[in-house]
């Protein structure tokens, strides 16, 4: 399983060329090989991006943004994943309007458009769930409703936000063995401030282990909010990870 860091932690300080090389410095200095792609501002040109990563030695395997945000403006994110030379489109959330059992199908149908024209690019689909997708809409379990409904698409699993809903990550991971092409690692305080995974109130006994028994190709540490030096803390949270 490779290990390596979802870009996203540093959205504020990924506005310019200038911000966003830094960054990747940072990364590299850190021995960071692999990263997911995700808010970097839009203003700062792919090429700009692909160049940056391999001058540092870094690799892109997916991009991501909210299924809303992929939806309307796709060129961007597959001209992204191309210059950078990813493999995933990761989209995230169930539309609001789409939390029922005739949205889902719905949404179904969109997610195998959108896949049917990523594959014809040499890209995939996967999808992230997040905390509130898990909420029930009477009976239905919409995140369980969907991933049975397209057993075919493949899962960026937020441990995190499996946490949150309180679900077992281990059986959850051992579940949807062989769909989960990778995982993100994100942690919290007991006052629910984001910290450096590994050192707040979640239990990972067992979790990354399960990740590499059940499949998992890429693990990635995450914080979008920070005390302190995001580089600092994601340091922190991608040596625990390789230390597990």
């Amino acid at each position: 399983m490779k290990t390596g860091i979802q870009v996203s932690s540093f959205r504020p300080v990924l506005k310019n060329e200038a911000q966003v090389a830094y960054a990747i410095d940072r990364m590299g200095d850190m021995g960071c090989g692999t990263v997911q792609l995700q808010w970097i501002d839009p203003a700062v040109e792919p090429a700009f991006i692909a160049g940056e990563l391999a001058r540092r030695g870094i690799r892109s395997v997916s991009v991501q943004d909210y299924y809303t945000a992929v939806a309307e403006n796709r060129d961007y994110y597959t001209e992204l994943n191309r210059h950078t030379g990813g493999t995933w489109v990761c989209v995230s959330r169930i539309p609001g309007e789409l939390r029922s059992e005739e949205g889902l199908r719905e949404y179904v149908r969109r997610l195998r458009a959108m896949a049917a024209d990523l594959e014809a690019m040499g890209q995939k689909l996967c999808f992230h769930p997040v905390s509130a997708d898990f909420a029930p809409e009477g009976e239905l379990e919409p995140v369980e409703a969907l991933l049975d409904e397209m057993p075919e698409l493949a899962i960026c699993a937020d441990l995190y936000h499996l946490h949150k809903t309180g679900r077992d990550m281990i059986a959850w991971l051992r579940r949807y063995a062989g769909r989960v092409c990778m995982v993100h690692f994100k942690d919290y305080a007991p006052d629910g401030a984001l910290v450096p995974a590994g050192q707040g109130v979640i239990d990972w006994t067992g979790v990354v282990n399960a990740c590499r028994d059940t499949g998992v190709e890429y693990a990635f540490v995450e914080q979008e909010t920070w005390q302190g030096d995001p580089f600092q803390r994601l340091e922190e949270a991608l040596n625990w990870l390789d230390g597990q």
